[in-house]
């Protein structure tokens, strides 16, 4: 075979008939003069005879390169031309050892991955080669030595997982499944980085092809390199993001920073410069937008190490301090704020009134939306400042106290346990003979799972009063039980005191890691501001107060709440997700038995990411002795020889038609110049690049035609699926269901519109018709939006998988092809279609939706549970559900001839099935239109009866 770019020619030899082309242009110039008929006059009339046309010694140009051209297709179609050729067979006779990295960087260009599996499956079959399927993400099991045909089967439901592969296992998973056989060809599918195994796996991949087979590695294109993202510290509280790369620089993108529910707060470029793997990328975000950001991630990259979530603890909580020491008499580095001020800036927005007086300093802060407030060496409010401060608490706020000379004589009221008065010191009548170590910290401390550094001391500290009973919480305690730091509840908040100083007076802690990272919790427990609620009723400051401390002190374990898939989505946990340690998750790597995603209460969940702040992306280094292929250039062979037969046959047709006109004597030749032109485009139509996917009528208007067409008049519309029959059956299909509209209701729809789901606006139609094929690719992200701000605006789709005739096992739907095409997408969870819900009753009393099958269930979106949710989707959709599932094949039930008669049969119940399909589609159009009108119907009579009507 030869090759000449992307295309091969099987039969090579043929080609060299195109040396013969100039003889047959030479040959094909010479063409008989037409014969010139006059008749006969008398000899004086054939003396002034002039000839008005001189023939022609060879035949016009236009005709002569038409005829070369059909020549040379001949040639070409002879030699058997192949789109994307196998250019190298798989080495050796052995069978196929296919390794597929489909860890997390696999899932951004997954596609391109998927179709170089098919292509070496193929090839692997065209040989009559065994194939053994070894995925390397933790889970995945290896398949094989199978046939081609069950390769295929098991390559179909390989997806991508969010958690990066374990090349280790799978290469002692390899050695246990085979054996020990070799003479393997081997390909590895690589994502290009190396997890610190690389070179020892690629040594037991090479093991494994022996001497007779070969070692091939794919690895992705450099501009397809895996990126990821963690979340970096800024200065002050800007947010920023750490891009990492698999590869050297430059490379550019744009960091998006979103709410929880989708929302863009704001977006920023980033830049990784020659010869850099590691960027950053600042937010300049309002304090108050800063902290409703909830994730992270890379534009264009779907994958979920590209996705970093947020929780509680990303917020950026303001915190005033407060000292009982004047800040002009104080040190810089013996000041009671300079360590807490340290500790707290990295993480948190620090205030420090300027205001001397602690009463006004305290009104600023709490004026000033703090979250907590730290008191150092304050002794007693007064009580004004007290009752402010006990307000505060009450909705949500976080007091942080700190020991000294003054809280040594003795406290308030706003205090975790009574104090005794004196203190403890070193040397003195309540003192130890050394410096006391801590203790390690218990299960129920917020501070569990902290290492507690053997050089850590204290000499001197405040001890709790054992005569008076308070209901406090110990969270730290010293080597000798002694509580260091205690807790209480107030209200919805906290109150702490750390029982010695907040500088280095008392205790080296404040020079410590441990100090900072203690403080970082205790200020994590309350919300991001607090504003105080008003009456009896608790603020959400407060709530979130509330969950997050009984998250940080409780004992159990962190269940998943929601998790991400491979392409950076949160979907509902698997069945597989455990529970998370609260001491273990930040050393925890993600797998399949702890999937990224949120875990613990939910009103408080902890952020589980793929990349931790030590993630490092080392690309993958090349293979001594394995063939190396940048890019997954493997493509399925494409036959061109059919598509140039068809060319050959109509040239050949044109040069027929051609060669009659000129003999025709229509004086052709006249105006040779001016048809040329005409014929050799007429030559070249069949060559012209055909769309490949069928294209409806409303494909070819612009956009301002489209608009004006579907917003004049209401047309049901249908999503062109590429399927010239699918199309032709939707839209048929929507053109009965608009008849019987029309005849039945107030409804006058206009002809049914096809829609390009990737160019033209959805929002002209209150409900989209949209058959699934059973090959259905997923939706790209921009589409993938489209589609769902549709959805979240009020649209309705009913997706169709017509697929009930081979799938009658009841049960959930579980279409493959409908998971494909929208299983990135924000769907809220569904329901059966409940009897009372207000589809059965829109127009027709309905109790089943048949379409031409029936049996197949109606999905719904689900009903809220609490009436707060269900009153706010009523405000937002009017109650309607944005996506409706069967498998019923509605269309095939409505679609119609000209003459009103059915196209399809409706199997098993005949033309009654299709009248209640002709119904099901009208309450779905009514239900679409009008919302939940019908539910608010039934209340009526008791709204008259209430108005005394």
């Amino acid at each position: 075979m030869m090759t000449l770019g992307a295309i091969g020619f099987l039969q090579p030899w043929i080609l060299l008939g195109l040396a013969a082309l100039p003889a047959i242009w030479w040959l094909l110039r010479l063409t008989p003069p037409s014969p010139h008929h006059v008749v006969f006059p008398p000899t004086r009339l054939l003396k002034e005879l002039k000839t008005t046309e001189e023939t022609p010694a060879h035949s016009p140009w236009w005709l002569t390169a038409l005829r070369m051209l059909l020549a040379a297709l001949i040639v070409l179609t002879l030699a058997r031309p192949v789109l994307n050729p196998d250019r190298q067979n798989f080495a050796g006779t052995g069978p196929l050892l296919l390794v597929v990295d489909n860890g997390w960087a696999s899932a951004a260009h997954w596609p391109e991955r998927r179709e170089a599996i098919d292509a070496a499956i193929d090839r692997a079959g065209r040989d009559s080669r065994t194939i053994v399927l070894a995925p390397s993400a933790p889970g995945d099991p290896v398949t094989g030595p199978v046939a081609a045909a069950q390769a295929r089967e098991r390559a179909a439901g390989l997806a991508p997982q969010p958690y990066a592969p374990d090349r280790k296992a799978l290469a002692a998973t390899l050695e246990r499944e085979l054996g020990g056989k070799t003479d393997y060809s081997v390909l590895w599918l690589s994502d290009g980085l190396d997890y610190g195994e690389g070179p020892a796996f690629a040594e037991s991949l090479a093991k494994l092809a022996g001497g007779k087979g070969a070692l091939a590695v794919l690895r992705p294109e450099r501009d397809d390199s895996a990126l990821a993202l963690d979340q970096a510290a800024g200065d002050g509280s800007e947010l920023a993001a750490r891009v990492l790369s698999g590869v050297e620089g430059p490379r550019s993108g744009v960091v998006k920073a979103l709410t929880g529910r989708g929302e863009p707060l704001g977006e920023t470029p980033f830049t990784l410069a020659q010869g850099t793997r590691e960027a950053k990328a600042h937010f300049d975000l309002p304090l108050e937008i800063r902290n409703q950001v909830a994730r992270l991630e890379i534009a264009g990259e779907r994958s979920a190490g590209a996705v970093h979530l947020l929780d509680a603890r990303s917020e950026w909580r303001r915190v005033g301090i407060i000292s009982g020491e004047s800040q002009e008499a104080a040190q810089p580095l013996l000041s009671p704020l300079y360590y807490v001020k340290r500790a707290l800036s990295p993480y948190a927005d620090v205030v420090t009134p300027n205001e001397p007086n602690v009463s006004t300093a305290v009104h600023e802060l709490i004026d000033g939306k703090v979250s907590t407030i730290v008191l150092a060496d304050i002794g007693k409010l007064v009580a004004g400042t007290e009752e402010e401060l006990d307000a505060w608490l009450k909705s949500g706020g976080v007091l942080i106290r700190f020991a000294g000379p003054r809280l040594e004589q003795g406290g308030d009221e706003l205090l975790p346990v009574a104090l005794r008065r004196g203190g403890r010191s070193l040397g003195g009548s309540l003192s130890w003979s050394t410096p006391q170590p801590l203790a390690p910290f218990e299960q129920t401390s917020p501070f569990r799972g902290l290492n507690v550094p053997d050089d850590v001391k204290v000499n001197r500290q405040v001890l709790a009063d054992p005569t008076v009973a308070m209901d406090a919480q110990v969270w730290a305690r010293l080597a000798d039980g002694t509580p260091l730091v205690t807790a209480a509840r107030q209200g919805d908040g906290w109150i702490v005191l750390f029982h010695v100083t907040a500088n280095s007076d008392w205790s080296n802690l404040p020079l410590s890691g441990l100090f900072v990272e203690m403080l970082r919790r205790v200020v994590s427990l309350g919300p991001s501001k607090v504003g105080l609620a008003s009456g009896d009723q608790p603020s959400a400051a407060a709530e979130a107060s509330r969950s997050t401390g009984e998250s940080l002190t409780s004992e159990s374990a962190l269940p998943p709440i929601q998790t991400l898939d491979s392409y950076g989505q949160l979907t509902p946990p698997p069945p597989r997700a455990a529970p998370l340690s609260p001491d273990t998750i930040d050393t925890t790597a993600p797998g399949p038995d702890h999937p990224p995603g949120y875990y613990g209460p939910a009103g408080a969940p902890r952020a589980f990411n793929v990349i931790a702040a030590k993630t490092v992306l080392k690309p993958l280094k090349p293979i001594e002795g394995a063939a190396q292929l940048s890019g997954y250039v493997m493509r399925k062979p494409v036959p061109l020889e059919p598509w140039l037969y068809l060319a050959v046959i109509a040239l050949f047709a044109t040069d027929v038609l051609a060669v009659l006109l000129l003999g025709s004597g229509l004086g052709f030749r006249r105006h040779s110049s001016a048809t040329a032109a005409v014929l050799l485009a007429l030559a070249l139509l069949p060559l012209a690049p055909w769309p490949v996917r069928a294209e409806a009528p409303e494909g070819a208007m612009s956009s301002d035609e489209f608009a004006l067409k579907a917003s004049l008049k209401t047309h049901l519309a249908y999503v062109v699926t590429g399927d010239a029959q699918i199309d032709e059956i939707s839209r048929q299909g929507l053109a009965g269901l608009s008849k019987v509209l029309t005849a039945r209701t107030a409804l006058e729809p206009a002809e049914p519109m096809g829609v390009d789901i990737d160019k033209n606006e959805l929002a002209f139609f209150p409900l989209l018709y949209w058959p699934v094929r059973e090959d259905a690719e997923p939706l790209s992200d921009k589409t993938l939006a489209k589609v769902d701000a549709f959805m979240k605006q009020g649209g309705l789709i009913i997706f169709d998988t017509r697929d009930q005739e081979s799938s009658i096992t009841g049960g959930g739907f579980q279409s493959k092809a409908l998971s494909r095409l929208i299983g990135q997408l924000d769907i809220p969870p569904l329901e059966p279609v409940p009897e009372n819900h207000v589809l059965t009753k829109s127009f027709y009393l309905m109790r089943s939706f048949p379409g031409r099958w029936d049996g197949g269930t109606l999905w719904v979106e689900a009903e809220p549970e609490n009436e707060a949710d269900r009153s706010e989707r009523s405000r937002r959709t009017d109650g309607v559900s944005s996506i409706v599932v069967t498998s019923n094949d509605l269309a095939s039930a409505w679609a119609l001839d000209d003459s009103n008669r059915p196209l399809y049969a409706a199997v098993p119940g005949g033309e009654v099935q299709r009248e209640m399909a002709f119904r099901a589609g009208v309450n779905l159009v009514m239900y679409a239109l009008t919302g939940n009108y019908k539910a608010d119907q039934v209340h009526l009579p008791a709204l008259l009866e209430r108005l005394g009507q």
